[in-house]
């Protein structure tokens, strides 16, 4: 065997193939190499663990909503969502103060939310009623509701009808409020029979405000400022000066009635005269006239008087009277309840509310009996001979007429022919 070369026997176990002056830097970056890899190792496998125990969205609260349907409560409908009772009865209790929660009728809408969505941890809840009206509560500190209304914009209304068939019809073909087919009807019953004296052709003019929400659905009720019914021998006209005060009747420009109708927006559902009775049965005589209307609905006295009874009279039930002088009494019955400020020996105007709807007495639903009585004997109350004359128009009222008549283009028959 041969000798190994020189160099290669300079060579020893462990010995640096690098040159020496090389030895330290190689080392320090190898080591560096190593902690690099084990740091890298370390993130990757704590990044994975940090996703899954806390994602963006595990605390967000989760929005729910509901919608009243009949035979529906609160109560019921956050009961069957899993909200537990004490916090249902928490929420009645501090919404009631500013909202009446036997008010919620099919259609309003109920919506909350609650944290990581468990029922039991609300932090709102809102009930969106009549007129885009929200009754909010928050539970990030003390329980309090609050009423927030929307913004609503007046707007003033104008349409001049030709009546070809009912005047309900001509309101409903124009988009306006239909109720006024009733308030028109009990107000100038004195004057024209609607069934008999409308032929066909007739001019009718109308006048109203409403107030406009922001998606353009109408909130409250429409407020009728002057009508105009032209028929062939002679002109009606009526103005009211007031959203909720008493109206003048005008008949060829000369004032002939200033009253208000105990009831706006009712349906009539029962006349003067013999009836059968829908609680004793059998044919008997109904001394007024009956308006159907919700439990509440605003009761206004029809003409100025003093109250000479304010209580409960069998069949009638709550019940007030008002005498208006020269022997006339008008009767408000089977009210829900009496204002605060009448009683005995209360003077009224025309337009005043006394009380509101109810059914207390003998009645079938929820309805006023408005009966007026002379001498002490009842009268049809749409007899215009009913209620005596009491006042004459204002110059507020005689001012009012002619602006609407301007705005609406009638020429009265003094000043030329009529258009």
């Amino acid at each position: 065997m041969g000798a190994l070369p020189a160099s290669s026997t300079s060579m020893k176990t462990g010995a640096s193939p690098f040159p020496k002056s090389a030895e330290p830097s190689v080392e320090r970056s190898f080591c560096q190499m190593i902690r690099s890899a084990f740091l890298i190792l370390a993130v990757a496998s704590l990044a994975p663990l940090q996703a899954v125990a806390d994602p963006p969205t595990a605390h967000l609260p989760m929005a729910f909503e509901a919608t009243i349907e009949p035979g529906d409560t609160l109560d019921s409908v956050l009961g069957h969502a899993g909200i537990p009772a004490t916090i249902r009865a928490e929420a009645a209790l501090a919404l009631s103060g500013v909202y009446d929660l036997t008010d919620l009728r099919p259609g309003h809408r109920i919506e909350w939310a609650a944290a990581s969505g468990d029922s039991a941890s609300l932090t709102r809840l809102s009930l969106f009623v009549e007129d885009g009206v929200e009754i909010a509560l928050r539970f990030d500190g003390p329980l309090a509701a609050q009423r927030i209304d929307p913004p609503v914009r007046e707007t003033d209304r104008r349409e001049t009808l030709t009546l070809d068939g009912t005047l309900y019809d001509a309101l409903t073909a124009r988009n306006a409020p239909e109720r006024f087919a009733v308030d028109l009807t009990a107000v100038l019953a004195g004057q024209v029979d609607f069934r008999r004296d409308l032929k066909g052709g007739e001019t009718f003019a109308l006048v109203w405000q409403e107030d406009q929400l922001p998606d353009g659905s109408i909130a409250g009720e429409p407020r009728l400022s002057y009508a105009r019914l032209e028929l062939r021998d002679r002109v009606l006209e009526l103005v009211a000066t007031e959203a909720a005060g008493p109206v003048i009747v005008f008949e060829d420009g000369e004032a002939v009635q200033r009253s208000a109708a105990p009831i706006l927006g009712a349906r009539l559902s029962s006349v003067f005269g013999r009836r059968n009775h829908p609680v004793l049965g059998g044919v008997r005589m109904h001394t007024g006239i009956d308006y159907a209307a919700p439990v509440g609905t605003e009761v206004s006295a029809t003409g100025a008087g003093r109250v000479i009874f304010a209580g409960s009279i069998r069949g009638y039930g709550t019940t007030i009277d008002i005498d208006h002088g020269g022997g006339v009494v008008t009767r408000y019955a089977h009210l829900s309840e009496i204002a605060e400020d009448v009683r005995v020996g209360s003077r009224v105007k025309a337009g005043d509310e006394i009380g509101a709807v109810g059914a207390t007495g003998l009645v079938s639903g929820p309805n006023l009996h408005y009966e007026v009585r002379v001498d002490g004997r009842p009268v049809d109350p749409k007899d215009q001979d009913a209620l005596p004359e009491q006042e004459i128009a204002s110059a507020d009222d005689l001012n009012a007429l002619a602006t609407w008549r301007s705005e609406t283009g009638f020429i009265s028959g003094t000043d030329g022919e009529r258009g």
